[in-house]
């Protein structure tokens, strides 16, 4: 599945797009009065060697929130 909201492996689009739309989700936010707060991650290589399944699997046994692992999974 092709999300508007993805700017790798698509033509055309690339890094400066994605760092624009975040300035703009972040300046939206600010000039009404929020806090805005950031995490990155760069998981290129993370899951290269991983048995996936094996791995959701023990992260269900260990108690991490369902939703983190469907973030994950996506």
């Amino acid at each position: 599945m092709n999300s508007d909201l993805q700017f790798g492996f698509k033509e055309k689009l690339g890094c400066s797009h994605a760092i624009f739309a975040l300035r703009q989700c972040v300046e939206y936010f600010i000039t009404r009065g929020s806090t805005v707060f950031m995490a990155a991650l760069d998981a290129r290589k993370a899951f290269d060697r991983v048995n996936h399944i094996k791995l959701f699997h023990l992260m269900c046994d260990n108690g991490i929130p369902v939703h983190i692992i469907r973030l994950l999974m996506n």
